[in-house]
Order: C-alpha cells, then sequence, then structure tokens
C-alpha cells in the first residue's frame, strides 16, 4: 500500500512539474495561488505556530523578574508589549531575565461579559495563590471588588522611606491583611502616573494593588518608581 502511494505521489509530482515548466513566470505564480492557497495557508499556519513554539521554549528558560496584569484598560492606556519593553530597559535585565505583562483582562461587576469576567478573575486568583504575580493594576472599582478578599502587601514596608512619603498623597487604604481590623496602605492611585497625568481621567480611576506575596519585590519596587517620574524627580 506504502509503495502505491509512493508511485501516485511521484507520478503527480512529475505531472505538475510538466505543467509548470510549460508557464511564464507570472502564470506559474498564478496557478500555484489558485490550485495550492490551501498548501501555502497550512504552510504558513505551520511556520507561525513552530515560531510561536520556539520563542515560547525560549521564554521559559529566562529567569522572571517581574509579572503583572492590566485589566479593563480599553483604551490602552497601559500597553503591555510596549511596557515589557521599556521596563526591561528601565530595570537594566539581563539576556536570561524577563518581565511579564498581561493587558487582556478583562473584569465587569455588573453582569457583563460573564465568561470574560469568570476566565479573568480565576486567572488572577490562580496567580495570586500561586505567588506568582507582583502586582494588579485596574479600575477603582475593580480594586475596591479584590480587596475585600485577597490580603495586600503593606506598601510601607515595602517602599523606601523618601519614595514612600513622597507617593503618600496617592496611596490608599485597605483592609488589614492579618484580620485584626484597621488598614494599612495597600494600593496607589494612578492618576498622576506617567500612564495617565495627561489622560484627563478623573482621580481614581486606576489602582494599582500587590497581593501580600508578590514574589519580587525589588523589581516591583523599582516598577513603581518608574511609574511616578514627575512625583519623584524632586
Amino acid at each position: 500500500m506504502m509503495g502505491r502511494l509512493m508511485e501516485r505521489l511521484q507520478g503527480w509530482r512529475a505531472r505538475e512539474g510538466e505543467k509548470l515548466r510549460g508557464m511564464m513566470l507570472p502564470k506559474k505564480i498564478g496557478y500555484i495561488l489558485t490550485y495550492y492557497k490551501g498548501w501555502l495557508l497550512g504552510l504558513l499556519v505551520l511556520a507561525l505556530f513552530t515560531g510561536y513554539a520556539v520563542d515560547v521554549a525560549v521564554q521559559n528558560q529566562k529567569e522572571t523578574v517581574l509579572h503583572g496584569f492590566f485589566t479593563n484598560d480599553q483604551r490602552d492606556y497601559f500597553p503591555a508589549s510596549q511596557l515589557q519593553k521599556d521596563v526591561s530597559a528601565y530595570l537594566g535585565l539581563e539576556k536570561g531575565q524577563r518581565v511579564i505583562f498581561d493587558d487582556d483582562l478583562y473584569v465587569d461587576l455588573h453582569g457583563e461579559a460573564t465568561e470574560y469576567t469568570a476566565a479573568s478573575n480565576g486567572k488572577i486568583i490562580a496567580y495570586i495563590s500561586t505567588a506568582s504575580l507582583d502586582f494588579v493594576v485596574t479600575t477603582g472599582e475593580v480594586y475596591r471588588h479584590f480587596t475585600q478578599d485577597v490580603p495586600l502587601l503593606d506598601l510601607s514596608q515595602l517602599l523606601p522611606e523618601d519614595v514612600y512619603r513622597a507617593l503618600a498623597p496617592r496611596i490608599a487604604s485597605v483592609p488589614d491583611p492579618t484580620g485584626e481590623g484597621g488598614s494599612v496602605p495597600g494600593a496607589i492611585e494612578l492618576s498622576r502616573s506617567r500612564f495617565l497625568r495627561d489622560s484627563g481621567l478623573p482621580e481614581g480611576s486606576y489602582y494599582l494593588f500587590v497581593p501580600y506575596n508578590a514574589p519580587h519585590p525589588q523589581a516591583l519596587c523599582e516598577f513603581i518608581q518608574y511609574c511616578f517620574p514627575a512625583e519623584l524627580s524632586g
């Protein structure tokens, strides 16, 4: 059976080769595009998939030094792919290190986009539960929703004293993660950040909050300083 298949394949190749040899180049191109577009599309998809798989394999060998999520960013105030490049340069990362940002998440608390919201919620909680997430940037409404259940890091313990003092007007209190009552400074309002200061958005539109188990405190601290160049320039 395999022998017959090879014979048929060789015969097909011979016939197609004979057809193409008798054509001028424009006709050859037209013939190939007309009769082989399915094959070409398949080869293109295979090439793209192979490239993606190789890129994933290479990226997975790198050390992650900062991991953050951006949600509900319909106007692209926080373009993750560009920010990865900019923040990597700011942090002075070496070849074997990487920053991971994801801006494809959306959380709606009013019953819209329920499947997307469930998937985004699940992803955020999963990464926090495994101590894999350094920060989340989201709307004020979503930030307050998460702080009901997710204990946040005390930013006064994370940031250098001078940085904390300069950002104090932008820092918001959240429930104490120890459950002993009271509150801790656990989130940062972003209206004066480099991303939003010229956006015209009102104060309180977006916040950055830090899970209690953020795995990369040093890089996170530097990222927060990157977010506020004007506030910290003095």
